[in-house]
């Protein structure tokens, strides 16, 4: 990004800034932005669901530990009731099984024969009128149940039935419930969430931190390349001819593409600067010069009103010289119109002998001889489909030139032909020097002459740039060739349009 400089006697380069405060505040879509929470919004997306995955199953982890610790309990119970003439004994000692008589965390049992209670841990005296869950269940078999607990609290419940163990094999089944406060299991199970909640924005924020410095790492070389443009720019201000940017001590497959169009840009923006302080000038130099013969002119009849030679032919020099700016100026603006993008192409049928024979007409007064210098090949007489003021304009100014700048009653083919889906027209003449391969390179340019005296006072150099214009207005193929050293051919490709195509 480029900051004008609010202080124009100011001319020190810009502080380097890091890429992220370039684009902090700006109305702009970001980069790294975009990318930290893209990256962010996936990672963290699986980061949620690994950690949802881990808290669900540490959860169930948990709840069953719980619930196999109750069914431990209950089976040491269990193991310890006997049948003894056919009467049940407890034989267990309560005060090794203190959670059954503390009444901090209390743990509750009871035993049932059939829906008389056999006993009653010591925690449930408090409680006299109140009884546990009576199991209602097959012989053998276990449940867990979540309950309240008589002292209000919320627990779970393991429920049994089952037979105790006899000397003399007696089958009298038992019920056994046990009550156990869910406090501790809840407890745990929160801070399991909050280990795994507190984990996962852990990583989420160190993911993001990483993210946000190897993405910043791999910008600078963006960085490097706004430099390497402000610098550009700095030069460019203080008048220090630059052709292209500096090459990076590292090159990177991604920013060198993005360099290389720059460095293209800067060459085809100084080559149509310079293009156009050539035209500039060439154009000043193309008005002045009869501008002064006027003034001259003038001048000299001002003062010397009497003399015949200069009253004489004074007004026809006036309006030859007017002429010849008005040519120039038609021929300018002839130029910025078929350079512009809003130049009309009306497509119609047309014959290539009718056009030639219109500019053969126009001709004619240039070149009396033109009929017996202009020598026609035609392989095809099909209509084509173009644009009869682009055609007209081209024959006009490539055979004038063909003919102005060939030897006297040489003769100038003209081939017309269809090749492929496109119709080409070479037009072939003498010539009377030769022209160099730097010369055909600039032919094309406004205002450039093969005279550099500029001799001549019909010839403005604005013809083939003309054509070249209209060529890439229409989409045609301009080409020119030297088949011998004195000879040039201009080649014009034409596409074969077809009728829907207006």
């Amino acid at each position: 990004m480029w900051h004008r400089n609010s202080n124009a006697g100011e001319q020190a380069m810009p502080a380097k800034l890091p890429f992220t405060l370039l684009l902090k505040g700006s109305p702009f879509a970001s980069i790294q932005r975009n990318l930290v929470n893209s990256v962010s919004l996936v990672f963290g997306t699986i980061l949620f669901i690994v950690f949802l995955s881990v808290d669900l199953g540490l959860d169930d982890w948990v709840e069953k530990q719980f619930e196999q610790s109750m069914l431990n309990k209950a089976n040491y119970l269990k193991s310890q009731v006997i049948i003894k003439d056919n009467q049940v004994i407890f034989d267990f000692d309560e005060q090794f099984m203190p959670e059954y008589q503390s009444d901090e965390d209390p743990h509750f049992f009871q035993f049932w024969q059939h829906n008389q209670t056999l006993k009653r841990s010591a925690t449930m005296a408090p409680y006299p009128d109140g009884d546990l869950i009576h199991p209602k269940l097959p012989l053998g078999t276990d449940k867990v149940v979540e309950v309240t607990l008589p002292n209000g609290e919320l627990g779970r419940a393991s429920l049994s039935t089952f037979v105790p163990r006899s000397e003399q094999g007696e089958l009298i089944p038992v019920s056994l419930t046990i009550y156990e406060s869910a406090q501790g299991l809840n407890r745990l199970l929160w801070i399991v969430d909050g280990l795994l909640i507190g984990c996962f924005l852990f990583a989420m924020a160190l993911m993001r931190y990483i993210t946000i410095v190897l993405i910043h790492s791999g910008l600078k070389p963006l960085e490097q390349l706004n430099q390497d443009l402000k610098s550009f720019r700095y030069l460019e201000h203080n008048e220090k001819t630059v052709d292209a940017l500096p090459e990076p001590e590292t090159r990177v497959e991604e920013i060198e593409p993005i360099r290389r169009e720059l460095n293209a840009f800067i060459r085809s923006n100084r080559e149509l600067i310079q293009n156009e302080k050539r035209i500039t000038g060439d154009i000043a130099h193309e008005l002045k010069t009869p501008l002064a013969e006027m003034i001259a002119l003038s001048e000299v009849y001002i003062r010397y009103p009497d003399d015949e030679r200069i009253s004489k032919t004074y007004q026809h020099d006036i309006l030859a010289i007017a002429k010849r700016m008005k040519a120039i100026v038609e021929n300018l603006l002839l130029l910025q119109r078929t350079s512009s993008l809003a130049l009309n192409v009306d497509l119609e049928p047309l014959s290539i002998n009718d056009l030639l024979d219109q500019t053969q007409l126009d001709l004619t007064f240039k070149y009396p001889d033109i009929t017996r210098r202009l020598h026609l090949e035609c392989e095809t007489h099909e209509f084509f489909l173009a644009d009869r003021f682009s055609l007209e304009t081209i024959l006009s100014n490539l055979l004038d030139n063909a003919l102005f700048y060939s030897p006297d009653a040489s003769v100038v083919d003209i081939r017309w032909r269809r090749v492929s889906q496109q119709y080409q027209l070479d037009i072939t003449n003498q010539l009377t020097q030769p022209i160099s391969d730097e010369q055909l390179s600039k032919i094309t340019r406004p205002l450039f002459q093969l005279d550099a005296s500029r001799t001549s006072s019909k010839r403005f150099g604005l013809g083939l740039s003309i054509i070249d214009n209209i060529c890439r207005q229409n989409q045609y193929t301009l080409q020119f060739s030297q088949p011998q050293p004195l000879q040039l051919t201009v080649s014009i490709g034409i596409p074969k349009q077809e009728p829907d195509a207006q």
